[in-house]
């Protein structure tokens, strides 16, 4: 073997194409691949490589690799540079027909690294109707320069410049490298050019060069499609979960997000599976090794609102972060940390929730005393705790009679105000007897001990997660705990998914994303496009905020692949339903999906229980998720209710029962007409977040009786 030094030592980058490939061969040569990239690393020049030059190859200075007998890797030597590309792997005569249908070159512009499928590039642009003809063509606004600047082929702008409709667009999608479609699609949709060139091109019309493939390598644009690999952990990580590419490729505003100097606090938007909880856990590795360079003691908090999605979280860190970066994160759910905070400090009340038995006999001797004029409902008065008390720290009536009560669809005058204060004064009072306290009074009880004893937290920036489902309490407490710094929060959520009772106006909070510390993330990379339009379809029509008092939209994020229509079924019988879901099932295993790949969802736990107990005696192995652990590898079809089911994901997800008086819940109406807006929102969210775990294939099933939210789809 050569002896090399430090200087002379080669760099090796691996494809996202290449592992995609990997992933799909036969386990004994994925193992020969992996013997064989570490000897590669080591020495690409080495006599034990048996490099053949691909003639025919698109690309110049393209070779095949041995593997064994039969497999061969594709690897792309630069004249310019030390380094080698690991490009594909796969059955001799597939390997080198990969090589001789994909150019990998540089674009011109961007600077970025693209792999380009030349056969498609000789096809003429369709045209499918008349009116495609006498239409305007859809990017006649811009040049031919300004298109070739945001990432687009030179070999394609001919055929872009030809559009006329976005359905005309879509038939090029399979045609052009993810990347080049992502700008024109968002460009199509009304997106500013001038973010879109920001975003897709980071040469700011420098002049690039196309054979400096170690330069390119360096900018973000390629890095979603490229990785160095530094050394054998990495590597075998990555090959370990090649299809997991989330851990090692980063869009470029994803990456952007990542790594940015804030002055003050972040919020980053997206609809779901556009990656926000992936930029997050990458953004506290980020921060965590930024404090162990700089010898700092202080952590990262990374929080979200329910158990088990902190539970999946720390699996998922451990992933993409090193020990010592773990040992920088703590990782929480709000009403986990706020529990062991206040027993730190002798805090000496019992935190409960709404069903608790012991607050509910508090609120019962306080409903007693509802006058009987004016007369309300019980829930208007939960809804008036929730919403209007207890957020504002209200202790007395005439904090009462001042209030704001923006939101609540029901007016109040002051005397109407004295009359009803009672009922809350006596249930603060039953509390008070019992030691028990609201989590959200728990939360400002906390706010107040850390204000009052001048406490200073090891905290130097807080990450939430699924920001869109926790209160102002919360955020009023998480602002508290961090006060406004350099990378002080950084915030991701998305209104749609808003599946709990909770907003949150982050500016009242102290919390200012105005401006530019706000970002959203427009790429789904978990759904396919069918699945996302269905999805977004649930919400049509229905208002959405954007964690800030304004209103947020749903139109300006696609998916990058395509699939089947989701398969929406309503049968006669709940026996017939199930006869159904078995058969798709079996049809799902005949073509090679695993059980565990597959997660049947239903509204509550009862309902999903009397699909798991069917399908069982129909012979179908089940695995319910439970609501505190995360997801194992126990073999079984996967069984969960749509508030569990958040936060993960399936290639194929099964929501059965979606009937009248299920999905929405009857029992659960109010009568306020704004609570009932609200309560309607919450449960086509809980259906829309349900729907968008699914990453291949999506069915919906019914019996006899479907759910109103299906009435655009039976």
């Amino acid at each position: 073997m050569i002896n090399m030094t430090a200087v002379e030592m080669p760099k090796v980058a691996i494809a996202g194409d290449f592992l995609m490939s990997f992933a799909k061969i036969p386990k004994q040569q994925q193992k020969k691949v992996q013997e064989f990239i570490s000897k590669f690393r080591q020495n690409p020049m080495s006599s034990g490589i048996n490099y053949e030059k691909i003639r025919d190859a698109k690309s110049s200075n393209v070779h095949s690799v041995r593997i064994d007998q039969t497999y061969r890797g594709i690897v792309l030597k630069p004249e310019k540079g030390n380094i080698y590309m690991l490009m594909w792997v796969a059955h001799h005569d597939d390997a080198y027909d990969w090589a001789r249908r994909h150019d990998c070159l540089i674009h011109p512009s961007t600077g970025a690294i693209q792999i380009v499928e030349v056969s498609n590039v000789v096809e003429e642009p369709r045209v499918d109707t008349l009116e495609s003809h006498i239409q305007k063509a859809l990017f006649s606004d811009f040049s031919r320069e300004q298109i070739l600047a945001l990432g687009i082929p030179s070999d394609f702008i001919d055929a872009v410049m030809t559009v006329c409709s976005e359905k005309d667009l879509e038939l090029l999608e399979k045609k052009l490298p993810a990347e080049s479609y992502e700008p024109l699609y968002l460009l199509a949709a009304g997106e500013d050019y001038e973010d879109l060139l920001a975003t897709y091109n980071e040469s700011h019309g420098e002049t690039v060069d196309v054979t400096d493939f170690d330069a390119a390598l360096e900018r973000a644009s390629s890095q979603r499609n490229f990785r160095m690999v530094t050394d054998d952990l990495e590597l075998q990580k990555m090959l370990n979960a090649p299809l997991e590419k989330w851990r090692v490729f980063l869009h470029p505003s994803q990456r952007a997000l990542v790594t940015r100097k804030a002055n003050g606090p972040t919020r980053v938007l997206g609809g779901a599976g556009t990656g926000k909880t992936v930029v997050a856990m990458h953004r506290a590795v980020h921060l965590a090794e930024q404090l162990s360079t700089s010898n700092s003691s202080s952590k990262v908090l990374f929080t979200t609102f329910t158990r088990n999605l902190a539970s999946d979280i720390k699996a998922n860190l451990k992933k993409i972060a090193s020990e010592e970066q773990l040992a920088r994160i703590e990782v929480s759910n709000i009403d986990g940390w706020i529990s062991r905070f206040l027993k730190r400090f002798n805090y000496d009340y019992k935190v409960v929730y709404d069903n608790d038995k012991e607050r509910q006999i508090c609120w019962k001797y306080a409903i007693d005393l509802a006058p009987s004029e004016p007369y309300f409902p019980e829930s208007f008065y939960e809804e008036e705790w929730r919403h209007v008390v207890q957020p504002n720290g209200v202790k007395a009536k005439s904090e009462y009679f001042s209030v704001s009560r923006v939101g609540r669809g029901t007016p109040l005058s002051r005397i109407q105000r004295a009359k009803i204060w009672p009922v809350f004064e006596e249930f603060r009072n039953q509390m008070n007897r019992k030691r028990l306290r609201d989590i959200n009074e728990a939360m400002l009880d906390a706010i107040e001990i850390i204000k009052e004893q001048k406490i200073t937290l090891p905290y130097s920036s807080i990450i939430v997660d699924e920001a869109q489902d926790m209160g102002s309490q919360a955020f009023s407490l998480l602002r508290a705990i961090v006060p406004e710094q350099e990378n002080d929060m950084f915030i991701v959520g998305d209104g749609h998914q808003r599946i709990y009772r909770n907003k949150v106006v982050l500016g009242r909070c102290g919390i200012n994303v105005r401006g530019r510390r706000s970002q959203k993330l427009k790429i789904n990379y978990r759904t396919t496009e069918e699945t996302r339009r269905f999805a977004t379809s649930i919400l049509n029509n229905v208002q959405v905020d954007n964690l800030d008092g304004e209103l947020d939209r749903s139109t300006d994020y696609l998916s990058l692949f395509h699939g089947e229509m989701p398969i929406v079924k309503v049968l006669p019988s709940f026996d017939d339903e199930v006869s159904f879901l078995k058969q798709q099932l079996e049809m799902l295993l005949a073509n090679d999906v695993p059980l565990k790949d597959i997660c049947l969802v239903a509204r509550t736990n009862f309902v999903r229980d009397s699909y798991a107990k069917s399908l069982s005696e129909l012979g179908v192995q089940t695995h319910a998720l439970s609501a505190d652990s995360a997801d194992s590898d126990k073999e079984g079809l996967r069984v969960a209710t749509m508030h569990r089911v958040k936060g993960l994901e399936f290639k194929y997800i099964l929501i059965a029962g979606v009937n009248k008086d299920i999905i929405p819940l009857k029992q659960v109406l109010t009568e306020d007409p704004v609570e009932k807006r609200d309560y309607d929102f919450n449960e086509r969210a809980l259906l829309h977040v349900a729907a968008t775990r699914a990453i291949k294939g999506l069915y919906v099933t019914a019996s006899n009786n479907p759910s109103p939210y299906l009435a655009d789809f039976v």
